[in-house]
């Protein structure tokens, strides 16, 4: 592993591909501005549509100019602080997970699982799923996960498993660990701050689904690795991992400097950081609190990732050096916020962003909620196909989705958990995924074998999704 690399990278050509579709969503959304009527709706001193208040606007279009300053005027506007909230909140996490990859953090928590479970596989296999998910879920780990794929392969590979397996315990965890956020910042933590609620309303929900899905996960994956016992030919991969597994090269007997002390500093630090994150959101639904939970979330990544750094390496210099590295890693990460986010500014201040709402508003308003609530879905799992980063896609939708709810009579939570389902299990299926392309190549795999490996669990998983969104519209989640 490069030293010099920060764990959390991203992606040039996927940043690149993203760049073009954000821009081109600009142009198109400055084009509907001149084909939509303007309208709006009356709202209340919050700032909500009331329904059944639209009424046409003056006609009025945009000057092109007003197309190139949209991202100053973005960031100029009132959801302008929201936008450098965000971005500033994504390079704290850049500079925490670095610290973290280069304390060897992450290596030792693996490393304790192994030491401990690995003369009981399945339940290795439990854990390491259980592992990845969770830091997913909580924290938003899922481009990390490629950084550890070398390792894992070689544990699978010693385990008599194969390279398909050591891609299902890291990028298929994570990734669904991802997708069943419960604090994920990247996507229910940023999706929560632009609907303007509590990361913790609709908690207990999203729990249960994690709880599923890490069933679902883990057994798909002990079921798996019993295949490979009884016949380990079957394994699609299986003539590559035989010469693979003639240059095993990580010993995970060997002691890690300081690997108790890192063990224990990072357990310690996630529970402190959890109970923190935990605490401030309830105090805030308590007590009606106005800080937004996006700050409380950066102050407690900013002090514990520093922190841990400094006990670990003994020094300050070397963690914040190693800090601000991994935060210009995921620089590029604000400019989609800004793109995606300017896209609504265009539509805003076009004055059509309302004659569309009002145009699903029509489209719906005869039908039943939860087939609103099924299209949302659909949308986003389009959009997610062209658009994989969960923080633009939230400042991108969300502004629509959050008023779209309302007027069909469904909850932001409803809105938020059909974004979550929608942005991210299909994180490690579709093609367009950079992260998934990266990890296939690090692993040698070709794409089609992968999607014959996992396209009957995201079947799977895609009726699943479907059943608890309806639950959850059926119980006034």
């Amino acid at each position: 592993m490069d030293d010099n690399k920060a764990l959390i990278n991203i992606n040039k050509r996927s940043f690149i591909n993203v760049v073009i579709i954000l821009l081109s969503l600009m142009v198109i959304a400055f084009i509907l501005t001149y084909l939509i009527p303007q309208g709006a709706y009356q709202r209340t001193a919050d700032g909500e549509i009331i329904a059944g208040t639209y009424e046409l606007l003056p006609n009025y279009n945009l000057k092109i100019w007003q197309f190139f300053y949209s991202p100053i005027g973005l960031l100029l506007s009132s959801d302008g602080l929201n936008v450098i909230m965000i971005s500033l909140f994504l390079f704290i996490l850049g500079g925490f997970f670095t610290v973290m990859d280069k304390s060897k953090g992450i290596v030792v928590i693996i490393k304790r699982l192994v030491d401990r479970y690995i003369h009981n596989k399945h339940l290795l296999i439990r854990l390491i799923t259980l592992f990845f998910m969770i830091f997913g879920a909580f924290f938003g780990i899922f481009e990390e996960s490629v950084a550890l794929l070398p390792i894992m392969i070689i544990l699978s590979l010693s385990m008599g498993y194969d390279t398909l397996m050591a891609l299902g315990l890291t990028v298929l965890a994570a990734g669904f660990g991802f997708a069943s956020a419960i604090t994920n910042p990247f996507s229910v933590g940023i999706a929560s701050e632009i609907a303007g609620i509590n990361i913790l309303s609709g908690v207990l929900f999203r729990i249960v689904v994690f709880g599923i899905m890490y069933f679902l996960v883990s057994t798909f994956l002990v079921r798996y690795a019993k295949k490979l016992e009884a016949k380990p030919s079957v394994s699609l991969t299986y003539e590559d991992d035989l010469a693979k597994k003639k240059n095993l090269t990580y010993d995970f007997g060997q002691v890690v400097e300081n690997e108790n002390k890192i063990f224990k500093t990072y357990i310690t630090i996630f529970i402190v950081l959890l109970s923190f994150i935990l605490l401030a959101s309830l105090l805030q639904m308590i007590f009606q609190l106005e800080i937004p939970t996006i700050i409380l979330m950066s102050i407690t990544f900013l002090v514990g990732g520093i922190t841990a750094g400094v006990i670990i390496n003994n020094d300050m210099l070397k963690t914040l050096k190693i800090f601000w590295k991994g935060m210009l890693a995921v620089m590029p990460a604000a400019i989609l916020i800004i793109l995606a986010g300017s896209v609504k500014y265009i539509m805003t201040s076009g004055e059509i962003m309302d004659t569309i709402l009002y145009y699903f508003e029509s489209i719906l308003s005869d039908k039943p909620a939860i087939v609103g609530v099924l299209g949302i879905y659909l949308i986003i799992l389009i959009i997610q196909f062209f658009i994989g980063s969960a923080s633009a896609k939230a400042v991108l939708i969300m502004p629509i989705l959050v008023p779209l709810v309302s007027l069909i009579g469904v909850s932001s939570n409803i809105a938020i958990l059909a974004f979550i389902f929608g942005d991210g299990y299909t994180n490690v299926i579709f093609p367009t995924n950079g992260v998934l392309l990266i990890a296939l190549s690090i692993a040698a795999v070709q794409y089609q074998k992968w999607f014959k490996w996992t396209i009957k669990l995201q079947a799977l998983t895609f009726l699943i999704t479907i059943i608890l969104l309806v639950i959850a519209y059926a119980i006034g989640y």
